[in-house]
């Protein structure tokens, strides 16, 4: 019986203090000087811009997606000229 009890008493205590630890951010341990400091650091531009550019290249690649798959549902259609696919 007291191993039950320290079992589910420790798994309680456990679960408590993980999900404590997870909430809290790392950033909050650092000082106010060394937070504005990496926010002033070059790689952080670099790495915004690298996101701009991905950002930018997943809506083109989706656009030419869609302007494919317009041109493959265009020739599909039984109306079209068969000389249009050549």
């Amino acid at each position: 019986m007291r191993f039950r009890t320290g079992l589910v008493i420790g798994g309680v205590v456990g679960y408590l203090l993980g999900r404590e630890l997870s909430r809290r951010d790392p950033e909050e341990d650092r000082p106010p000087g060394v937070r504005q400091a990496m926010a002033r650091h070059p790689s952080n531009r670099l790495a915004q811009h690298g996101r701009r550019l991905a950002e930018r290249a997943s809506w083109k690649s989706v656009e030419a997606i869609q302007r494919a798959r317009a041109g493959i549902q265009r020739r599909l259609e039984p109306d079209v000229d068969d000389l249009s696919m050549n």
